[in-house]
This record gives C-alpha cells, sequence and structure tokens, in this order.
C-alpha cells in the first residue's frame, strides 16, 4: 500500500516532478503549498515534506514523519509532535557555504565602507577619504555563538582572514579553525574579547533572549554584531539600545523577533545597521538540495533504516 505524502513546502515544479518520478510508485503524493487540502486528509497522511499547523499536528494521528526543508525546526515543535513518535528530519548542512558567504559581504560592507564607495561611485565623487574609516579583519577576533555547520564554515573562513576565533558551543571539545571553544557558562570571556560576534544559534528554551542587556553590557568595546540564526535568540530591545548607546559599531541582521520587520522599527533607519529579510541561507536552486535530501531520507525511511538529520525534539535542534 502506498505511504500518503503531503508537500506543504512550495517548490519548483521540476523538483516536484524528481519527487514523483524517485518514489511516486510507493507513496500516494500531495502537492499542497497553500494548504488548502491538509485539512481534509491529514488524519490519513503519512509523511509531510513541509511544515505544518498547530491544529493539523492535534488531528495527525497517522503522521509518522516531517521532513523540513531547511535547517530551524522551532516552528513545528508543537507539544503534539515533540511528546509524540513522530519522526522529525531537517535539511541542515546545506546553508554552509551560502550563509558563510552572505556574512562575511555585510561584515566587509561594514567595515571597508562598501555602501559609502557606492554612493561615491553614483555620485561620480573621487574621495580617498573614505580609506581613513576602513577597518581591518586581519589581527581582529571573531566569537561565534553556535559551532555547528555553519559556525564551522565561518571558522574556517575567519583563519583565512588571519582572525583568532573563539566559539561557543555546549560541550567544551575542541573544533578546527576554533583557537578557543567556551561553553554557555564562559560566554563572558568570548563577549569580553571579540571584535566581531555572530550569532548562528537555533532557537531553543535554552536560547532564547541569549543576548540581552547584561551581554550587551559585557562586550568588548563597540564590536560588530551579527544574526544570521534566529531572531529571539537576541532581546531586539536591548539590541536596539546597544546601537543608540553606541555600545556596539554596528550590526547585520538578518532575523528578528517579528518577521518581516515592523515599518515602524527603529532598526530601519540606524546608521551602521545592514538589514536583510531573512535570505542568508538562500541561493540558486535553493530546493535542489532540500529534495534530493528528502528521497535519499525516503528510501531509508522505507528500508526501514536511519534517517539523515534526525532532529533532538527535547533539544530543538
Amino acid at each position: 500500500m502506498k505511504r500518503k505524502l503531503i508537500i506543504t513546502h512550495r517548490i519548483r515544479n521540476s523538483h516536484l516532478e524528481k519527487i514523483i518520478s524517485a518514489i511516486g510508485h510507493q507513496a500516494e503524493i500531495i502537492y499542497d503549498p497553500e494548504k488548502q487540502k491538509i485539512n481534509d486528509i491529514i488524519d490519513e497522511v503519512e509523511i509531510i515534506f513541509g511544515d505544518i499547523e498547530r491544529d493539523h499536528a492535534k488531528r495527525a494521528k497517522n503522521l509518522k514523519w516531517i521532513h523540513l526543508g531547511y535547517a530551524g525546526v522551532d516552528m513545528i515543535l508543537y507539544p503534539e509532535i515533540v511528546n509524540s513518535d513522530v519522526i522529525v528530519t531537517c535539511s541542515k548542512g546545506i546553508h554552509q557555504f551560502h550563509m558563510t558567504e552572505f556574512l562575511f559581504g555585510i561584515i566587509l560592507t561594514l567595515t571597508r565602507k562598501i555602501d559609502q564607495i557606492l554612493e561615491n561611485q553614483k555620485l561620480k565623487k573621487w574621495d580617498k577619504q573614505v580609506a581613513r574609516s576602513f577597518e581591518s579583519l586581519y589581527g581582529k577576533t571573531m566569537g561565534i555563538l553556535g559551532l555547528g555547520n555553519i559556525g564551522k564554515q565561518i571558522a574556517r573562513v575567519s583563519k583565512s582572514f588571519g582572525m583568532y576565533v573563539i566559539g561557543m558551543k555546549r560541550t567544551k571539545t575542541e573544533v578546527e579553525n576554533v583557537d578557543e571553544v567556551v561553553t554557555r557558562e564562559n560566554i563572558q570571556h568570548l563577549l569580553e574579547n571579540s571584535d566581531f560576534i555572530v550569532v548562528v544559534l537555533p532557537l531553543t528554551e535554552e536560547t532564547y533572549h541569549l543576548i540581552g542587556e547584561r551581554e550587551f553590557d559585557l562586550m568588548k568595546k563597540r564590536p560588530y554584531f551579527f544574526n544570521i540564526g534566529r531572531g529571539a535568540v537576541v532581546d531586539e530591545k536591548a539590541l536596539i539600545n546597544a546601537l543608540i548607546e553606541k555600545k556596539i559599531s554596528g550590526a547585520g541582521l538578518d532575523v528578528f523577533e517579528e518577521e518581516p520587520l515592523p515599518p515602524e522599527s527603529p532598526l530601519w533607519e540606524m546608521e551602521n545597521v545592514i538589514i536583510t529579510p531573512h535570505i542568508a541561507g538562500l541561493f540558486p536552486n535553493y530546493w535542489e538540495e532540500p529534495t534530493n535530501l528528502f528521497i535519499e531520507n525516503f528510501k531509508l525511511y522505507i528500508d526501514g533504516k536511519q534517517l539523515i538529520n534526525v532532529v533532538d525534539k527535547i533539544a530543538g535542534y
């Protein structure tokens, strides 16, 4: 008997066709990115490639497995999912190169005043004085909050710029390209010594508002601050105050506590702040890799084997 599979991610027709070609003989596939059909069939669905609303999670009595096409899973970890036997897998491991490129693009824009240079170009203004404000990465310290796949790649690239790297993770074990590893209990050491601080942590009960007023006060004098992980890991009001009070030199922000970022947020008009709309992890033909991973996992699932990227639902990642 075919497994009933519903796809709620909005994927390209070519990716849908690839899934149908690969596993269509073993699954009844319903493509429902608008979530118009799921309400009527959720009690029959065994597999979901995509996200799920809580109301549907409560009624999904035959659901066995959810695969998400991105790394973060906090949006579907309802009690009904966490306290069930439903397997959750994700697509972590596909973003590290793209997010690192994006991050360093923002870092270099801020430190090399690329925005000002481009403005001068529009004005046909030959102004070499802009170089007086340049800042170098060489010899500086990069602090990375979160040493998963993305954090490790950030560390690797940081070392290529000649930076010293301090990273934070749950357990104090050595990590390649990281000069010092600290745990959350020693976050103060990272904050006090980093010229650049990057948040790439998942959102869990433990990480919610991990960076707040106290942490901004602990930071080295006027570091640069970046969040490409999850918005709610940072207390946004404390971040705004830190920028107003010039505790930090600038910020690159791709994620926020409320998305889209409301028009009335003061962050929009702040000097030395670059705002991007949660796109750091996107890249050309994005859904190709999650689709391939889902197909590979489906075959493992059918064979009763261990799936790739199984989420610890209690830990939240």
